[in-house]
């Protein structure tokens, strides 16, 4: 009995296992800003935080981050000119990410943690 079930647990995660692979396969760029703001909503600078997205728990910190009012689809979200610009000044409306202006906000908004 110990056996048949051991044999199928190992079965079960040898079927199932490339479903739960292909599953996130697909996200190539997970860069949300509306839903980074929205997780800081009533947060402080430095809180940290955790959302659910493509399956995956996401965590860290409330942080001043730019958000783009418009079409950020060419944005990935690491790029340094997202918070380094909200760090010199706080009221900035555009900014200027390879050569392409954006035009937005600073806001509180999730920031993943850098190395």
């Amino acid at each position: 009995m110990k056996t048949k079930f051991m044999l199928s647990a190992v079965l079960s995660c040898l079927i199932l296992a490339p479903l739960y692979v292909q599953a996130n396969d697909k996200v190539s760029n997970t860069y949300n800003p509306q839903k980074y703001q929205q997780v800081c909503k009533g947060k402080s600078l430095g809180d940290a935080v955790s959302y659910a997205a493509h399956g995956i728990i996401w965590n860290g910190t409330c942080q001043a981050q730019f958000i783009p009012s418009g079409n950020y689809k060419n944005i990935k979200g690491n790029e340094t000119e997202l918070t380094s610009i909200c760090k010199s000044d706080m009221k900035s409306k555009a900014m200027n990410i390879e050569g392409k202006e954006y035009v937005g906000k600073c806001a509180l908004a999730f920031t993943a943690p850098a190395p």
